[in-house]
């Protein structure tokens, strides 16, 4: 270039390339030294969640139902000691669980399973209050050493645990040498590599932090799409969608339109189930979902609520947005679906609620849309816009809830329980408990009118509570009685779909001091097909307490054979339109006789409903069926009614076990 003199090559560059070279490998190495570093601590503190989770689960599911409240109240006897060891042996001491101690309230060892720590203390209790109240905690301890052993460091955490009557707290000692190695087995090699080449392996840590943060994005998505979105369909659930309706609610202040609430039912579903079974129905309504996804638009929400039931809400929106989103899923459900080598022919009925026309809050308009949808399916008239003088019952409907939720409170519903038996002895070793409603100024009100209402209205959870409640008592003043009898109650779905009831069910349980054996929930298919992820959860935690599983109304459908494969079921209740029958209709006898060679083949317990002549009595018997109900026993009675009947059952047991052992 003109002007500009040419320069000799000179040793500056070379030196600042140096310089640099040196000043970034030593931020290079800073930099390595203290991304070691967070991984080191990383790893250290996943580890020790990982074994205050451990602890949890232990707590929570393996220790709950074998430990008692007498474990955590004083120094555990020498034969209560060999039972907790052999506990303790077989499902916790294992995979780097070194000690387990179980506390008092004021921090004394009652058990341990070093039984040289029995009656020490903890110096400071701020652990234990913390585990009572239901906080988990851990620190870094030393466990003492025997004679021939070294200190040796573990992690220490408290945990409550759930027992009869209150709460009782755990310390489960995992051993600390391994989380260290894992640190410097993660430490030491890669700092080697790190002196060796910084960049490469700096630019090897990159792409590991990101899988780590992406494994943990993950994992938070899965939390949060099971906690707001449905198993089977993926489409967001009824917590989601009432969050989403409260939130239009909250915008529609600020919006020109005012939002509007659809809900759809598919007609006859039920059908499709009994007909094809449950995975096919199933399948249909990931069907159902995927059309209809198409023909929703982004702006609107597509929600399952539940069964069969799911849920559009348009905001903003109108009445006539929502008519007119209606008849476009009525035209895309005109294909029929093919499912099981069979064309399916599916309609659905929708009920509209707009904001604030139909109500002003979440519970007010998915109501209203919920008479609107039953109103279009009694009239098979698709779509229906909800009009309160449309729907002349609903004022009526509201009123005795309120009356209902008024006789749950002040105890007027009475619980009628009609007997089971023994078709072999005639005894009497069971019974089902019946709700029964006698209103002061309508008189009867048949089980049929108020149960729904009690769905519909958030107030079937306490309504079964005091079934279950009232069951409960009675079966212990029965068995004070000298009466070891075993009482049924039945589940609806909304019970079955609360993960809170095994809870409720054992406080329950210890209150009365009834067994849980002694406690057999009744569920039908139907209550099993609205969502059979959680119903198989809270079946499976009931099971594990020790209570009964009985599937009620058996062979009304073609999928029973799947839950006695898969779900804790100990008793089959044949439906009494076969078992009344089955002496006239050559079909519904061996329909009977089927179902009993089943239940004896799988170990199972068969009570047939229905019975109402001794033909069938005697038939029963002599096709091998276990137990009996019916009105040839007894009417579902007061248990007052029943106390004659229980009596006579027993002395003539009593008499023919004495005959026999004459002859």
């Amino acid at each position: 270039m003109p002007g500009r003199p040419h320069r000799a090559p000179s040793t500056d560059p070379p030196r600042l390339v140096l310089r640099f070279a040196v000043s970034t490998c030593i931020a290079l190495a800073l930099a390595a030294a203290a991304i070691l570093l967070v991984v080191r601590h990383y790893n250290t503190v996943q580890a020790e969640r990982a074994a205050t989770s451990e602890a949890r689960v232990i707590s929570s599911s393996v220790l709950r139902g074998s430990l008692l409240a007498s474990d955590f109240g004083r120094a555990v006897p020498e034969r209560r000691r060999s039972t907790l060891d052999q506990l303790f042996e077989q499902h916790v001491l294992a995979e780097g669980v070194l000690l387990v101690n179980l506390y008092d309230k004021n921090g004394s060892v009652t058990y341990s399973t070093d039984h040289r720590l029995v009656g020490t203390r903890v110096p400071s209790t701020e652990h234990i209050r913390e585990a009572l109240a239901g906080t988990i905690r851990g620190d870094v301890t030393s466990l003492r050493p025997g004679a021939a052993e070294k200190r040796k460091k573990a992690l220490r955490t408290y945990a409550p645990v759930a027992v009869p009557g209150g709460t009782g707290v755990v310390a489960i000692f995992h051993d600390y040498g391994p989380i260290a190695q894992a640190a410097e087995a993660t430490f030491v090699p890669v700092a080697a590599i790190f002196e060796v080449v910084l960049v490469l392996l700096f630019l090897a840590l990159v792409p590991i932090l990101r899988r780590v943060t992406q494994r943990i994005r993950r994992q938070m998505e899965e939390i949060e799409r099971r906690a707001l979105y449905d198993e089977l369909t993926g489409l967001p659930n009824r917590t989601l969608f009432g969050d989403r309706i409260e939130q239009a609610i909250v915008d529609a202040g600020q919006e020109p339109r005012s939002p509007a609430v659809m809900l759809l039912d598919v007609d006859q579903f039920r059908e499709v189930n009994d007909a094809l079974g449950y995975d096919t129905g199933d399948r249909l309504l990931q069907e159902v979902a995927s059309r209809l996804s198409e023909t929703v638009r982004s702006s609107e929400t597509f929600a399952r609520l539940g069964g069969d039931e799911f849920g559009i809400l348009l905001s903003p929106g109108s009445e006539e947005d929502a008519t007119a989103l209606a008849a476009r899923i009525h035209g895309a459900l005109e294909t029929p679906f093919s499912l099981s080598g069979f064309p399916l022919e599916i309609a659905v009925s929708i009920g509209v609620a707009a904001f604030p026309e139909h109500g002003e809050d979440v519970d007010t308009l998915l109501q209203h849309a919920d008479v609107a949808m039953y109103v279009a399916k009694d009239g098979h008239s698709g779509t229906v816009l909800y009009e309160p003088e449309q729907d002349t019952s609903d004022a009526a409907r509201l009123a005795l809830a309120g009356e209902l939720r008024g006789a749950i409170d002040n105890e007027e519903l009475v619980v009628h329980f009609q007997p089971k038996a023994e078709l072999e002895s005639g005894l009497i070793v069971g019974v089902e408990a019946l709700v029964r409603w006698q209103h002061p100024e309508r008189g009867f009100i048949p089980p049929n009118e108020f149960i729904p209402i009690a769905e519909r209205t958030g107030l079937i959870k306490p309504l079964s509570q005091y079934v279950v409640a009232s069951a409960l008592r009675q079966c212990g003043e029965w068995r004070a009685a000298g009466y070891d009898l075993h009482v049924a109650v039945n589940l609806t779905i909304p019970d079955l779909l609360d993960l809170e009831l095994p809870d409720r069910i054992g406080e329950l349980l210890a209150e009365t001091g009834v067994r849980p054996g002694q406690l057999e929930l009744e569920v039908t298919e139907t209550t099993i097909l609205a969502d059979p992820f959680r119903v198989r959860q809270v079946l499976n935690r009931l099971n594990e307490m020790g209570l009964r599983l009985a599937i009620d109304d058996f062979g009304t459908g073609y999928s029973s054979l799947a839950y006695l494969k898969n779900l804790p079921v100990h008793t089959i209740k044949i439906d009494r339109s076969f078992v009344m029958g089955m002496c006239e209709d050559a079909s519904d006898a061996t329909i009977v006789r089927s179902t009993i060679d089943l239940g004896r083949n799988l170990g199972l317990g068969v009570v047939a409903e229905g019975i109402e002549t001794q033909e069938v009595w005697d038939a029963l018997r002599a096709d091998g069926c276990s137990l009996a109900q019916g009105y040839f026993i007894s009417r579902p009675a007061s248990a007052e009614y029943l106390k004659p009947l229980l009596e006579e059952r027993a002395l003539r047991t009593a008499d023919g076990l004495a005959k026999a052992a004459v002859s």
